[in-house]
Parts: structure tokens; C-alpha cells; sequence
């Protein structure tokens, strides 16, 4: 496959995701593309390929915010259940330590 990209496969004849197909046709769209005259690259070839590599630029960008959320949002929850275990092992504490004062 193109650059490192490995498509996730579906069902048992191993046809390609719907989602891989389309990441496929981006990936294709981006390949660099000769013109027929000398192997030269056109310019119109170019500036699809520079558009399409924005976009895709575009979709990383999205793709990172979005993940960056996410992982501090999981942080936000980690600290929360860190301060509710300090409390409990508090509270532990505190019971153990009457229980030890009352002889039990």
C-alpha cells in the first residue's frame, strides 16, 4: 500500500471499508500525475494536487484538535477520580483508627 497506509479489511473476501475506499481516492488523487508532453507536470495538475493536500492538511488538523479534547477531558476525569481515592483512603484512615482506639 501507498506510504504506510494498511486498510482495515471487512468480512471474509477481505474487501476494503467504505472509509479506506474513500482514503484510497484521496491518496490516488494526491499522486503525482505526468502530463502526456515530455513528462512534465502541469500546473492545473499541481494545483489539484497542492488543494488536495490542504484538505488533507485540513482533516489532520481536525483530527488532532479533536483528540487533544478528548485527552483532556480524560485528564479532567483522572484527577477527579484521583481526589475521590485520596478521600476514601483518608476515610479508611479515619475508621481504622477508632476502630484501633476502641480496641477492636
Amino acid at each position: 500500500m501507498d506510504a504506510g497506509y494498511y486498510p482495515r479489511q471487512v468480512g471474509e473476501k477481505g474487501e476494503i471499508s467504505k472509509n479506506d475506499r474513500r482514503e484510497h481516492r484521496k491518496r490516488k488523487a494526491v499522486r503525482t500525475r505526468l502530463a502526456e508532453e515530455g513528462g512534465e507536470k502541469t500546473m492545473e495538475t499541481l494545483e489539484t494536487q497542492i488543494s488536495d493536500l490542504r484538505s488533507q492538511l485540513d482533516c489532520a488538523a481536525q483530527i488532532i484538535v479533536a483528540k487533544d479534547n478528548d485527552l483532556e477531558k480524560l485528564d479532567k476525569e483522572k484527577e477527579k477520580l484521583q481526589q475521590a481515592y485520596n478521600r476514601c483512603k483518608q476515610r479508611i484512615r479515619q475508621i481504622r483508627g477508632m476502630l484501633w482506639k476502641e480496641g477492636v
